[in-house]
């Protein structure tokens, strides 16, 4: 928050030939720049900002509580926007996740089935049966060593 006496002494800076200070305080920088560069508008802008300072930081104060709210020392949003609950995504079904791997993969065991869904074995036993009673797996052996495999028909 701005307050009426810092701006003053900014604006004394004037005597030294840095005019314009004050005016990058209060949030008015371009003003600043132009202060500065024309010696406060060869003095006469000065002068009025002497009578126009407490205006000045009355509306950055109040700029200042209306982005950040007027807590007690701490700076709080008072705007919130709504960003939205980001997208949960769930996982499919436990059906649809081994059909899924058993097509993928053109055959799958329960330990594949067990570790892709993060289910127990007791739950994608049961599941797989389930599905294989349905006729949408098949149940068959791996060539290469022999390990009961299911397959999506």
């Amino acid at each position: 928050m701005a307050n009426n006496g810092t701006a003053y002494l900014l604006w004394f800076f004037c005597t030294f030939g840095m005019c314009g200070i004050h005016r990058f305080y209060l949030g008015k920088p371009i003003s600043g720049i132009l202060y500065f560069l024309t010696f406060g508008f060869f003095g006469i802008g000065q002068v009025v900002d002497l009578f126009l300072i407490p205006e000045m930081v009355d509306n950055k104060n109040l700029k200042q509580r209306l982005l950040y709210g007027s807590g007690n020392g701490t700076i709080q949003p008072a705007i919130v926007r709504d960003v939205g609950i980001p997208y949960a995504q769930s996982s499919p079904p436990l059906d649809v996740q081994i059909l899924k791997l058993c097509r993928d993969q053109e055959g799958a065991t329960l330990s594949d089935c067990v570790i892709a869904t993060g289910k127990s074995p007791k739950d994608v036993k049961s599941k797989v049966q389930e599905l294989c009673l349905a006729e949408l797996l098949i149940i068959s052996n791996r060539e290469s060593d022999g390990a009961v495999i299911y397959k999506a028909v």
